[in-house]
């Protein structure tokens, strides 16, 4: 970076939104199975729960997961005591939200693992090939669904991308979230948001492809044509934006609000000035839903917050840290 560049608004996706009946089956899998820790937990109180989520008169509970103490990449579990539809997992065409994926260092391993404790897994490891420019990258990949229809992908890299978990603990099977998904009707509008010239995250990659691996492993129709922009900060999780042309099915995003809705329901970002960030949103055809308000909870620490929805209607929740 130099002294003429921005400094980017945002470091990555700090955690992913992920809304809950009950806490127990989300604990058993992402720390009894994957070796996630409680970093935080009790309420985001009604008064702040209420602004940002229009979750009503009540406090929230939550629980802040992370992987070996990594700052981003995390889970925010958010009991949702009447979520505004039932429980269901999205599929890969859906609009709106869809995986958050995770490394892991030895995919077979963990289906066979999670296999035997009895989580079925949607799409075994699948090995397939994505050109970028002239050359293919391949990915090997799998699909097993957590509670609350929350969709979690298990990616072996070819090439590890850096995690804060790898970095602390090398021994790990699993690392913090590494990206998190969504499938939009305007990917370039979403792309505009979040990179450069808006929040100011890097655009790895931006192509279109047809595999019939990646066909295989997402639940698509032979021959489908993705698109997916994979944007990165200085940090996880990353965020990989997708578009099928013409492959658009149920429109999932009135029923993926944080603090109302069950599964992947949102996005958690620290950023560096908020007044900043927010006029960023403004700016790029985003929508700034309320806030700024101050709070002092498990998910924020002591922060100032505020929540925003991206062009896509992708809910993001914004916050600054306060000393």
């Amino acid at each position: 970076m130099t002294e003429n560049t921005p400094q980017p608004l945002v470091e990555g996706i700090t955690a992913a939104i992920v809304g809950v009946t009950d806490f127990g089956p989300h604990l058993d899998f992402f720390a009894g199975r994957l070796g996630y820790q409680v970093a935080g937990e009790g309420v985001v109180p009604a008064a702040v729960a209420g602004t940002l989520w229009g979750s009503g008169a009540a406090d929230v509970e939550v629980v802040a997961l992370a992987a070996a103490g990594a700052g981003t990449g995390r889970i925010h579990l958010v009991r949702v005591p009447d979520p505004v539809a039932p429980a269901e997992a999205p599929h890969n065409l859906d609009v709106g939200l869809v995986g958050i994926d995770m490394y892991a260092r030895d995919i077979e391993a963990a289906h066979a693992e999670l296999g035997r404790a009895g989580h079925t897994w949607a799409t075994p490891p699948t090995t397939y090939g994505v050109a970028v420019g002239e050359r293919e990258v391949e990915v090997t990949q799998g699909v097993c669904p957590a509670p609350d229809g929350t969709v979690v992908v298990f990616v072996q890299p070819a090439a590890v991308r850096g995690t804060e978990a790898w970095a602390a603990d090398p021994d790990r099977p699993y690392t913090e979230l590494t990206s998190v998904v969504c499938h939009v009707p305007d990917p370039d509008a979403e792309i505009v948001f979040w990179g450069p010239d808006g929040l100011g995250m890097a655009v790895w990659y931006d192509v279109v492809f047809s595999s019939p691996g990646f066909d295989k492993v997402a639940g698509l129709p032979d021959g489908t044509r993705m698109r997916l922009a994979f944007l990165a900060g200085e940090k996880t999780a990353r965020i990989e934006v997708t578009s099928a042309a013409g492959g658009h099915r149920v429109d999932r995003r009135a029923a993926q609000r944080p603090a109302r809705s069950l599964g992947h329901s949102g996005w958690s970002v620290r950023t560096r000035d908020l007044p900043a960030a927010l006029e960023s949103v403004r700016r790029t055809g985003g929508r700034v839903l309320s806030g700024p308000v101050e709070t002092d909870d498990p998910l924020h620490g002591r922060a100032v917050v505020a929540s925003a929805d991206t062009p896509n209607g992708v809910s993001v929740t914004l916050w600054q840290p306060r000393g």
